[in-house]
Order: C-alpha cells, then structure tokens, then sequence
C-alpha cells in the first residue's frame, strides 16, 4: 500500500436518536433501497426498526457529503462474510465505509480508499461480561479484564469488545475470524497477533471515543504506517 497523500482522512458520523419523530423516520426510512426496508421490517420492538433506519441513512448521507450522489441513490453489495460496499456500477469504489449500531445510537465511517472499521455499544453493567472474555478473549485480553478494578470492568470490557469488533469489521472477516487469534492492549489501543498470523500490526491505528456517557465507540484504520490519521467527526442531532 503507497501512501499517496500527506495523511490518511477519515470522517465519523454519530447521532443519538432519543425520540425521533415518525415524520423524521419516514423521511429515514425514504432513503433506503427496498432490501433495507424489508430489512428494518423485521425487528419487532419500534425503537429497533428506527435504529436500524437510522443508521442506513446516516451511512447514506455521510457517502453523500463526499461522494457526490444523493442519498437516496446509493447501492451496495454484500461481500462473503457480510461486509457491505458501494456497488462497482457507481464508479466509487476509492470510497470505504462501515457502520454501526446500538439501540438508541448509531455510527458511521467513511475514508478513501483505506480499510475502516466501527462500532459502537451502550455501556451496561454486566456479571456476564468476564465469562464472555474468558470464552472469546485471548488470555492477555482476560488479564487485563481481571486487573481493572471491580467498578471499571463493564468499561474494560465493552472497549476490548468494541475493538475487536471494529477490527473484525474492518477486515471483513466479521466472526468467521477467532476473537482470541489477535489482542488488545488498552492505553494506547494497539494489536497485536498470534503466532503464524500475517497481519502486521503497524498498519493499523485504532481510535476510542465515548460519544455519550452511556456509549463506547472504537475505531479502526488499516493504512501505511509512514501516513498520519486526520480524524473528522460529525454529530447529527436526531429530530424530535
């Protein structure tokens, strides 16, 4: 991979929905092409089906900021493991993007031509959560889990989730990629890999943000490592 620019851009787009207004859904909702709306049809709880909504939209709307198309005439595809793209037939495909979701918060990336991966979590208390890491972690990942103190845990364990996550995104492997084959240090987020594996960890940054104080979001970059990261975030307020 040639660095060809003097950084690498990467735009974030959140919105915290809170209650939107069903005129504000519809026009969401207007947007997506038919697969995505039978899609959002079937999530039975409303809040869900207007997440979903949402989320597609934001992704729409972001691609549009850059990619001089209007929302609404964006296609995609789906790749083997379930990673979308924008159809070839558009004549974009410099442009990556992943995007995320969360009852109640939704996320996006865009970059050129620069593998991207997000995601994001609501923050919830969980006993579950060290079982969780001790049958899907990689045993360094476990350890730091078991050293953060009793209070900090959940927030240990949704940053090591949403990392490995928007990694796994990012590759498009999505979960037919083992979650214990690489880990996590925290404090900078960095990765590395087991034994064998041929990813090189310096062409990888990661980026942690808290959107809201019941939201954590991580992000992740595969570019040259010679190439500085410029980091642009958009928040959308969510009409009522």
């Amino acid at each position: 991979m040639i660095c060809t620019s003097r950084s690498t851009e990467v735009a974030v787009w959140w919105m915290r929905l809170g209650s939107p207004s069903a005129a504000a859904v519809k026009q969401w909702r207007a947007c997506l092409d038919p697969s995505e709306q039978a899609q959002a049809d079937k999530f039975y709880v409303q809040a869900d089906r207007s997440t979903y909504v949402a989320a597609h939209w934001l992704v729409r709307s972001a691609l549009a900021s850059v990619g001089n198309l209007p929302p609404a005439n964006w296609r995609f595809i789906v790749e083997e493991h379930g990673k979308p793209k924008i159809d070839r037939a558009l004549g974009r495909s410099e442009l990556r993007f992943n995007l995320s979701h969360t009852r109640g918060f939704v996320a996006c990336a865009v970059s050129v031509g620069v593998d991207v991966g997000i995601d994001v979590e609501t923050l919830t208390p969980s006993r579950a959560s060290l079982d969780i890491a001790e049958r899907y972690f990689s045993p360094s990942e476990v350890a730091i889990l078991r050293g953060a103190p009793p209070d900090e845990q959940a927030e240990c364990f949704f940053r090591l989730w949403t990392l490995k996550e928007a990694f796994i995104k990012a590759t498009g492997e999505g979960l037919s990629r083992p979650l214990d084959s690489f880990s996590f240090s925290l404090n900078p987020a960095s990765i590395s890999f087991s034994q064998g594996e041929a990813d090189d960890a310096p062409q990888w940054q990661f980026i942690e943000q808290r959107p809201s104080p019941q939201h954590v979001l991580a992000l992740a970059v595969r570019k040259p490592a010679s190439c500085p990261l410029t980091l642009s975030v958009c928040q959308v307020r969510s009409p009522e």
